[in-house]
């Protein structure tokens, strides 16, 4: 399969110079980009960009998909209360068909808001799989465990014996990197957390988990083991080149130290962050010290989207504001953290984040011909600051179509929010939970 993407107005490469490319033709054959310049012959579809904007994908490095099905159902409250008092209540109800019905809203969602790779961690991370894979989604997915236990697991030997299938079922697979996702250091033991880093390095696997959310969280873990989560997580083996380490707001100066000697990559979740009050994280104090930093959403029950595009506003605007200081976070670097650094993180696995030759097919394209984003004096700029997630009209993932001048071309939009809402409607029922519309006119 060819497709041609036919002079974009720029191509935004995210090269080793980050080169910005005029009405510079992009060939995708067979899932890769092999040509980048004056394309020509026949090819199986062709795009007129003409107008159009081309970047690389943008690379969700935190979330969790499913949870599109409590969306707004537990908002303006504390992390923890959050989490014990309404979010674990109904997540012990989660079936199989709900994680269906809410990833399906989720890859739609991200899809038609620029992502091609979601890095997802969550329970029935099978189904998960299976949907990701269905729709065309790229996807690192992290069975999670806890010593409690899950929706699906009675405590944490049966979770992480989970984890272990679900990592041999889809190795290889080429649009899903399974994995482990130990939720944190507050619900997996350090026994616990270096059993999953001797599987994952057994396996290879990439391993996700929360650690330093809060100052709460730090307080806690200090005074259970006299060290604080991230150190606790090193300690344990967690830390390294195949970690994502979510949010990290709370580090000490030795646990940025101790994530860069790692090569750990952080996984900064400013929307998630700020609405619960979990604070701002360190990140130009992270940059600054050479830790690879990316960027995520977190779940929609705590965002409430998946959309990197704003993502990438807010991460710019927040540091600025904190550090009191203009020139903190600028848009290059920004616009780095949602594409080349998680592409390096995934790399040689996957080569994507980049649009370079003998990269995979990921890449999407916005409508500049708008209000906001006229004139275009800086493309980068635009990207971070005044781009919206609705511009986007194309999104390629592996070379294929996904969503074709706006219309998502792996199933009927209409099914899948319909199906959505029922499945919402269905758990919050088991849970006890009413829906906050019932009763209003």
């Amino acid at each position: 399969m060819e497709v041609l993407v036919k002079e974009p107005e720029f191509v935004v490469t995210q090269d080793e110079e980050r080169r910005i490319l005029r009405r510079t033709s992009i060939l995708v054959k067979d899932g890769i980009i092999e040509e980048i310049g004056d394309v020509r012959g026949p090819v199986d579809e062709v795009i007129d960009a003409h107008g159009l904007i081309a970047i690389p994908g943008l690379i969700n490095t935190h979330s969790h998909v499913p949870m599109t099905l409590l969306r707004g159902v537990a908002d303006d409250m504390d992390l923890f209360p959050w989490l014990r008092e309404k979010i674990w209540p109904m997540e012990s109800h989660l079936r199989p068909d709900h994680i269906k019905a809410g990833t399906e809203l989720g890859v739609l969602e991200a899809v038609r808001t620029g992502t091609t790779t979601l890095f997802d961690m969550y329970f029935f991370e099978d189904t998960v799989a299976e949907v990701m894979s269905r729709l065309g989604m790229r996807g690192v997915l992290g069975e999670a465990i806890i010593d409690f236990g899950t929706p699906e697991c009675r405590g944490g030997d049966e979770c992480l014996s989970l984890a272990d299938g679900f990592v041999r079922r889809w190795r290889g697979h080429p649009l899903i990197e399974p994995g482990y996702g130990p939720h944190a250091p507050y619900t997996v033991s350090p026994e616990r957390m270096k059993e999953v880093a001797e599987r994952a390095r057994e396996f290879g696997a990439v391993i996700q988990i929360h650690l330093a959310e809060t100052e709460r969280e730090v307080r806690e873990i200090e005074k259970e083991h006299g060290i604080g989560p991230i150190e606790l997580a090193h300690a344990s083996g967690v830390l390294g080149d195949r970690t994502v380490a979510a949010h990290v707001v709370w580090p000490s100066g030795r646990e940025i130290a101790l994530l860069r000697e790692t090569s750990t990559l952080v996984s900064h979740n400013p929307v998630s962050n700020l609405k619960l009050a979990s604070g701002i994280a360190p990140v130009p104090d992270m940059v600054g010290s050479d830790v690879r930093v990316s960027l995520g959403t977190d779940g929609p029950a705590s965002n409430n989207a998946l959309d990197m595009f704003e993502t990438m506003k807010i991460t710019a605007l927040i540091h600025k504001a904190a550090k009191e200081d203009p020139k903190v976070m600028p848009a290059q670097t920004v616009l780095d953290m949602a594409t080349r650094i998680p592409g390096d993180f995934l790399s040689p696995r996957w080569r994507i984040g980049r649009i370079c030759r003998g990269y995979r097919g990921d890449l999407i394209l916005l409508d500049v011909r708008l209000p906001w984003w006229t004139p275009l004096h800086s493309v980068v700029s635009h990207l971070v600051y005044s781009a919206r997630s609705t511009d986007v009209r194309y999104v390629l993932i592996d070379g294929e179509i996904i969503l074709k001048d706006g219309r998502f071309m792996r199933g009927k939009e209409e099914r899948i929010l319909k199906g959505a809402e029922r499945a919402s409607l269905d758990l919050l029922e088991r849970s006890g939970v009413e829906s906050l519309l019932k009763g209003v006119d």
